[in-house]
C-alpha cells in the first residue's frame, strides 16, 4: 500500500508540475493571438508542418490574427518585413533557434545551416563565403552549362514527338529534379550523379529523400525525441550508413570519397567550390557535411522553384506571352547567347520578376526558420516579446 500511495504521489507530482508548466507557457504569449489550439500544444505547427500547406497555413494566420501570430506554445509567426529585417540585422541579439538542428546529417558534426552558435556559425560562413559566391570557381557557370545541354539533349533525344512516334509525354518535375541533382551534384562533388544521362534516378536518391525529409522536418518540431536519438544508440541503427549500395546512405559515401580526396599526402587540387572550402580552412569531416548540405538543400528546392514557376507560367498564358516575347526580342537583337548566361539574364526585367513571383507564392524550402528573442526580451510596435520565444 506504501508503494502504491508513493506512485499516486509521484504521477501527481508529474502532473501538476506539466500543468503549471502549460499554464505559464500558455500565460507568456497569452497576448499574442493565434489558432486556439496552437497556443497550448505544438500539434498545430507539427500537423501544419507534416502538411502540404504549411507556407499557406502560416500566411493565413497572419491574415486573420494580424501580422503576429502565435502559432505554437512559444512560437511566433510574423509577416511583418521590418521586424524580420530587426531579427535579421547584422549584429542582431536574436539567436538562430534548435529548429535548425535538426538538420544536421551527423549527430555532433553541425554544417552551416545546422550549427546555432553564433560565433561557430559566422566562422563557417567566412570559409564558405567565397566558394558560395563563385569567386574561387571559374568553371562554375561552364559547369551548369553542360547540365542545361545534357538537359536539351535528352529532351530531343526521348521526348520530342515524331511522325513514327507522336504524341510523346515527358515528365517534366522528375526531369526538373534530374537537372536540379545532375547540377548540385557537380558544383558539390566535382562531378555530376549523370540522371541526365540515364534518365533515371541512379541511386534511388530521389525517392530515398523524399520518404526522409518529412522525418527530418518533423524532428524540427519534435525536439525532444532528437535529443534521445542523438544521444542513444538508435541513431546509429535508424541513419544511413556510408556502405549503403543506394539511397541517402550511397550519396554519403560519394561525398566522403570525394572530400578524402583533397586530403592527405596525394590530395587533389582543384578550382571548384570544394576546392574553395579547403582552401579557406574547412576540415575533411566538415567538408563532407557541407558538401551534402549543398545536395539536400540545393537539389530539391531549387527543383521545386523551377517545377512551380514553369506551373505557373504555362497556366497563365499572358504572363507566358510576354515572358517569350521578351526572350525572342532579346535573342533577335542578339543579347543573349545559347545557353543564357547569368549576366544576360539579370538584363532581362521580366524573367526576374517571373522568378521572384513565383518563389514568393510557393516558397520551396520548408518551415519558417525561426530566431530566439533574446533573453531581456524585445518589443516591436508596443508588443512585448518575452526572452526564449521564437519567431518565424
Amino acid at each position: 500500500m506504501a508503494t502504491q500511495s508513493v506512485l499516486v504521489v509521484v504521477i501527481l507530482t508529474l502532473i501538476l508540475v506539466k500543468t503549471t508548466h502549460s499554464i505559464r507557457s500558455y500565460r507568456r504569449l497569452s497576448h499574442i493571438p493565434g489558432p486556439p489550439l496552437a497556443g497550448i500544444s505544438r500539434l498545430w505547427l507539427l500537423k501544419s508542418t507534416l502538411g502540404s500547406r504549411n507556407y499557406l497555413n502560416l500566411f493565413e494566420a497572419n491574415l486573420k490574427y494580424g501580422p503576429l501570430a502565435r502559432v505554437g506554445p512559444n512560437r511566433l509567426v510574423t509577416s511583418d518585413p521590418e521586424l524580420w529585417r530587426r531579427v535579421n540585422a547584422p549584429r542582431s541579439p536574436y539567436r538562430r533557434s534548435p529548429w535548425f538542428g535538426a538538420f544536421s546529417f551527423k549527430p555532433g558534426v553541425n554544417n552551416v545551416f545546422s550549427e546555432q552558435r553564433e560565433e561557430q556559425h559566422d566562422e563557417l560562413r567566412k570559409k564558405l563565403a567565397a566558394g558560395y559566391a563563385g569567386k574561387e570557381n571559374p568553371g562554375m557557370e561552364n559547369e551548369i552549362d553542360e547540365r542545361i545541354r545534357d538537359l536539351i539533349s535528352l529532351i530531343e533525344r526521348k521526348y520530342v514527338s515524331t511522325d513514327e512516334e507522336p504524341g510523346r509525354q515527358m515528365d517534366f518535375g522528375q526531369i526538373a529534379q534530374f537537372f536540379t541533382l545532375d547540377v548540385i551534384s557537380g558544383l558539390a562533388f566535382g562531378q555530376p550523379f549523370g540522371d541526365l544521362i540515364v534518365d533515371e534516378d541512379k541511386f534511388d536518391y530521389i525517392k530515398t529523400n523524399e520518404e526522409a525529409f518529412p522525418v527530418i522536418v518533423s524532428m524540427s518540431e519534435l525536439r525532444e525525441v532528437r535529443s534521445f536519438l542523438e544521444k542513444s544508440s538508435l541513431m546509429k541503427l535508424l541513419a544511413p550508413s556510408a556502405k549503403d549500395k543506394i539511397g541517402f546512405g550511397k550519396v554519403i559515401g560519394l561525398a566522403k570519397d570525394i572530400v578524402a580526396e583533397r586530403f592527405g599526402d596525394d590530395k587533389k587540387t582543384k578550382q571548384d567550390m570544394l576546392g574553395s572550402f579547403v582552401s579557406h580552412g574547412l576540415g575533411q569531416e566538415e567538408a563532407a557535411s557541407e558538401a551534402m548540405l549543398q545536395l539536400v538543400a540545393g537539389s530539391d528546392t531549387t527543383a521545386t522553384a523551377v517545377r512551380a514557376i514553369t506551373l505557373f507560367l504555362i497556366t497563365t498564358p499572358r504572363v507566358l506571352w510576354r515572358l517569350r516575347k521578351e526572350i525572342d526580342e532579346a535573342v533577335d537583337n542578339g543579347s543573349i547567347s545559347t545557353p543564357i548566361q547569368d549576366s544576360e539574364a539579370r538584363e532581362l526585367p521580366y524573367l526576374k520578376a517571373c522568378i521572384k513571383e513565383g518563389l514568393r507564392m510557393f516558397p520551396p524550402a520548408p518551415g519558417d526558420f525561426p530566431m530566439v528573442v533574446p533573453p531581456e526580451g524585445d518589443t516591436f510596435n508596443g508588443v512585448f516579446l518575452p526572452g526564449g520565444t521564437e519567431i518565424g
